[in-house]
């Protein structure tokens, strides 16, 4: 068991993030959004009888497609090692871990604010949306960074200091850093690219 993290590039207007705001039901069920967007159909909605409130969703979604069709595809995860990725490329994250992180770094990772009381994924983290003006701030923050420089930060001994989510074992350090190499150059991409087409960014984890 974990929380994974999983990004999803949304306009900043859209009328389904209203609808999740104003209707308590679509909301409780926006964090099945992305797997709304690749597979629009009833068949993939929860089992024992579809709730009438996850069918809203699936309309709003089919809406969404009609003029983006490219947003099923514009996702990037992080799985349980967000917080690898959140510690490396966040200052703030290494020097007072435990607090709020507001730089950049750390938005591009936990998102900008929550959409509502009642928007939680299942586990219950409540999901948060990153507008799009921002979401060109970080997409030019990370298209400046020199990831390789940052690996004298990823060690075993600053991991564990900094209580890092799912810290890696010792020995695969150097695994888990290439993972981490390879998936950063997918998160700049992704959010270069919703930057490119003026969405912001849903964030879920679960």
């Amino acid at each position: 068991m974990g929380l994974d993290a999983s990004y999803q590039a949304l306009p900043g207007g859209s009328p389904l993030l209203e609808l999740a705001r104003r209707n308590t039901g679509v909301g409780e069920w926006l964090w099945c959004v992305t797997r709304l967007l690749r597979e629009p159909r009833e068949e993939t909605l929860s089992p024992g009888g579809p709730d009438p409130a996850e069918l809203q969703l699936l309309e709003a979604v089919r809406d969404l497609l009609r003029t983006r069709p490219d947003l099923a595809t514009q996702k990037v995860d992080l799985d349980r090692r967000w917080d690898h990725m959140h510690f490396v490329l966040s200052e703030r994250r290494r020097n007072a871990p435990g607090t709020e992180d507001d730089s950049l770094a750390g938005i591009a990772i936990e998102g900008e604010a929550k959409i509502a009381p009642h928007v939680a994924a299942g586990q219950g983290v409540p999901l948060r949306f990153t507008r799009p003006e921002t979401v060109e701030r970080i997409a030019r923050m990370l298209e400046a960074v020199r990831f390789d420089a940052l690996r004298e930060h990823f060690t075993f001994e600053n991991l564990s200091q900094g209580a890092v989510y799912k810290c890696p074992r010792e020995e695969n350090i150097d695994h888990a850093w290439q993972w981490l190499r390879e998936r950063f150059e997918l998160f700049r991409a992704f959010y270069v690219t919703a930057a490119q087409h003026g969405d912001g960014v849903l964030v879920c984890v679960n």
